[in-house]
């Protein structure tokens, strides 16, 4: 069973904007998925939502850009040519990352894609729906507070090794030797994974 996606936007986590997360909800917008990109895709996000961050020639010049981007240009030429179904499905998540195929509805057929290059053919085509497999949306997606909330929610195996050193430290530094523990775990349990 596969649950309905909506994107839902991209906020940024880290005051220097090279890490953002992408917010996805169930159709009915209880739920949420985050999931962390980095600055280049923020902007893609960005700009095909018609919210991208710069002075007014940058915006325009990456709004008419986006026009002729792999993504439009893919979906076009697979519209043209074939009679393709493609969709998007999260399907698994490992060692910090998120993992996808794009299927074609009619046969089955999957091919591995990145999530967030998932997303962009989502946006660049309306036809392409986005999806996610029940029991990764039960396990890992967190209560949606609105786009105004204070925090979100973000499951530690949803971040890069990098990034969870970079907070352990910062809670150890913090005297937040718990949140430190729980970190430390999650290293160890990717660590045993990879023998």
């Amino acid at each position: 069973m596969r649950i309905k996606l909506k994107i839902h936007g991209v906020i940024d986590i880290m005051a220097n904007h090279s890490a953002s997360l992408l917010i996805l909800t169930d159709e009915e917008e209880n739920r949420q998925l985050s999931i962390v990109v980095d600055e280049h895709m923020r902007n893609q996000i960005a700009i095909r939502r018609g919210k991208y961050h710069g002075d007014l020639e940058h915006r325009t010049s990456a709004i008419n850009a986006f026009q002729n981007c792999l993504p439009e240009t893919l979906s076009a030429a697979i519209t043209y040519l074939t009679n393709v179904e493609f969709c998007v499905i999260i399907v698994s998540i490992y060692d910090g990352q998120y993992c996808a195929i794009l299927e074609d509805q009619r046969t089955g057929t999957a091919f591995p894609i990145r999530v967030s290059d998932g997303v962009l053919l989502a946006y660049a085509d309306p036809h392409v729906p986005l999806y996610i497999e029940k029991s990764l949306w039960d396990m890992q997606s967190t209560k949606y507070m609105g786009e105004n909330a204070k925090g979100v929610s973000l499951p530690l195996n949803t971040l890069s090794v990098p990034m969870l050193k970079k907070v352990m430290q910062q809670c150890i530094d913090e005297e937040k030797y718990e949140a430190a523990q729980q970190i430390k775990n999650e290293l160890d349990k990717r660590k045993a994974i990879k023998g």
